[in-house]
């Protein structure tokens, strides 16, 4: 079947729509925010597509099926790429060990690597993977550098006493207490004048059944991983055994022509190619030709997609969102799969327009292998280039949901559809004034030597009372400034009175980080409960004829509490782990994805059920409760 055909979807704001979907073409979705196009392109498209394969080689055989919609056909297996699902958390993966570049490398040196002291002693592929016990430098576990405590920065003044130094490191009256009952006769001698043995002990600890005792090097590791910037104090220090280079002392011996791979690893993708271009054919065996032909192959398609600037030991939760899916979009490309749907989120998203080409190349490259790539997208670049075109809306919650377009970029300019209107110029658009003339820029946060990752010490003036943009290619620094470096000193101007490298802090009553991060804790938690609303709601219920007849309170109304359905603690499902990183769910025998306990359901207010209550829109419970 050429094509996918849904019919009656109806999750969320939906409105049990049908529509047609061709295949191997270049689809975009589009749609204000809250329309229903995230609902179809991945509760309906993607799960069902993963649950079809699933069940066709009977891993899902029998399990209960959530009514989403009538039926789909023409369904296929689906990939989903989105940033919160291809975000990398472990520091250890590098832009080298995601591609499999280290990998292969490492196999060239086993092969054709060459100790001048030792012409024949060669070592196997896994001394030279900083991942594996044979190849990773024991004085830093592969990780090139670690953190240390700059004691003379921290303490700059020969005179402070060890209770101050403590004070300043907001030190909480519980371990001062701790402190106190073993260090406490120091308090008020000059941490200068502390014997040696003491100010190591107040600085890195003791050690007892393996465990650190609290020391100020503990304290700022807590505060640097909770994201605080402590590195004037706490500073990055290259690793003095392997020099950065992460492999052992094994590794370091063998040179393929006159480097260590620890030089590749610290090398840009673009010098890399550089430097493999220079290696005579003769220096290599057959075997080690073909991985470098493959390699060299490698990386120009991944400078194609402008990630040349990246080291091979660059660590992926540094790497910015387009540089991540970029990397995302090698790998599949590289595999060479087809007949998949590949579905992405926003793509592009935080793209400088000079990068968007590329990435619309890569998605069409996706197609021209045989695959169906479906765009949820507003970019009008995008909208421009895709084959197919879907708007669902006309607006948000209870007012989108529909099918309001489909067909080609020319006939979507003369749709009469909200985006639609925009794209052929007829959109009327609120301008603004600019202030910028009226900027007064003494009244301004100055940033001084911020070096994070690619910054080159840069000192940046940001005026006050504006909108300020922070613009430049993917991966030029943007984040590493304003995430890296300025939050990072605010945080800590805010917890220790101070800060290093920034000047104005006492201009500011406080900031707030705004960002696409998840806004609670817990994946159940939602917005009523977020904005303190949630309370109320179910002390209200609680307070009805049945729930008092019933001793019934305010927990039996909460889904984390007395009411949850037993079954499945209130979440609504059942989740089943296939590996131990790859899971599926299934609706809740019991609640039927109600989440709570029948009881709970027999209360009403105003002849609705706390979950009538918690599926209404923002729109429904303001004239429900007003």
């Amino acid at each position: 079947m050429e094509e996918i055909r849904v019919h009656g979807a109806r999750i969320h704001n939906l409105k049990n729509i049908n529509l047609t979907i061709p295949k191997h073409q270049l689809v975009v979705i589009t749609g204000i925010s809250g329309s229903g196009k995230s609902s179809l392109a991945f509760d309906i498209l993607f799960e069902e597509g993963k649950n079809q394969y699933l069940r066709s080689i009977g891993i899902l055989a029998g399990l209960e099926k959530e009514d989403r919609f009538d039926t789909i056909e023409g369904i296929g297996p689906t990939v989903s790429v989105r940033q919160n699902t291809i975000r990398q958390s472990n520091p250890r993966s590098t832009v080298g060990s995601k591609t499999g570049i280290l990998n292969q490398l490492a196999l060239v040196y086993a092969s054709d690597g060459k100790n001048p002291s030792k012409p024949n002693n060669h070592l196997s592929p896994s001394y030279f993977l900083y991942t594996t016990a044979d190849g990773m430098c024991i004085h830093c576990q592969g990780r090139g550098s670690y953190h240390d405590v700059d004691i003379d920065k921290l303490v700059p003044d020969k005179m402070t006493t060890l209770s101050e130094l403590y004070q300043k490191l907001k030190i909480t009256k519980g371990f001062m207490r701790i402190l106190d009952r073993k260090l406490g006769v120091y308090f008020e001698t000059p941490f200068w004048q502390l014997a040696e043995e003491i100010r190591d002990e107040v600085v890195y600890g003791t050690y007892e059944n393996g465990k650190q005792s609290y020391c100020i090097e503990r304290i700022l590791r807590n505060a640097y991983e909770k994201g605080e910037d402590v590195e004037e104090v706490y500073a990055k220090t290259i690793c003095p055994s392997c020099h950065g280079e992460r492999v052992g002392n094994d590794a370091n011996k063998i040179l393929l022509h006159g480097k260590r791979i620890g030089e590749l690893g610290q090398m840009t993708l673009t010098e890399l190619l550089d430097f493999l271009n220079e290696i005579p054919k003769e220096e290599l065996s057959t075997f080690s030709r073909n991985i470098v032909k493959n390699l060299k192959q490698k990386i120009k398609h991944m400078i194609m997609f402008r990630l040349g600037h990246l080291t091979l030991y660059r660590e992926m939760p540094s790497l910015s969102g387009g540089e991540m899916q970029r990397i995302f979009l090698h790998l599949h490309l590289e595999s060479g799969l087809d007949s998949l749907i590949y579905i992405f989120d926003e793509p592009m998203a935080g793209l400088h327009p000079s990068e968007k080409q590329c990435m619309i190349e890569a998605m069409k490259s996706l197609r021209d292998i045989g695959n169906t790539v479906i765009v949820v997208e507003h970019d009008k670049e995008m909208i421009h280039k895709a084959d197919h075109i879907i708007e669902i809306g006309p607006k948000a919650g209870i007012e989108g949901g529909r099918v309001v377009f489909q067909g080609s970029y020319e006939e979507y300019k003369k749709a009469d559809t909200l985006l639609g209107r925009y794209l052929s110029d007829n959109g009327v658009m609120e301008t603004y004034k600019d202030k910028s003339e009226n900027l007064n820029m003494e009244d301004c946060l100055i940033l001084e030597h911020a070096k994070a990752h690619y910054l080159k010490d840069v000192t940046v003036t940001f005026p006050l009372h504006a909108m300020v943009g922070i613009a430049g290619l993917s991966g030029s620094g943007k984040s590493s400034l304003i995430e890296e470096t300025l939050l990072k000193r605010l945080t800590s101007a805010k917890k220790y009175g101070q800060a290093f490298g920034i000047i104005g802090v006492e201009r500011i009553n406080g900031f707030a980080k705004i960002s696409q991060e998840p806004i609670g804790r817990s994946a159940s938690s939602t917005p009523a409960s977020y904005i303190g609303i949630w309370d109320k709601i179910r002390e209200l219920f609680a307070k009805q004829p049945e729930a008092e007849r019933r001793n019934m309170t305010a927990g039996h109304f909460s889904f984390h509490s007395k009411g949850a359905c037993p079954d499945c603690g209130g979440s609504g499902y059942e989740r089943i782990f296939l590996t131990s990183d790859f899971s599926v769910d299934k609706v809740c025998p019991l609640c039927h994805g109600k989440r709570f306990l029948e009881e709970s359901l027999q209360v009403k207010y105003r002849e609705k059920t706390i979950v009538d209550v918690l599926e209404m829109s923002v729109t429904e419970a303001v004239l429900f409760f007003c």
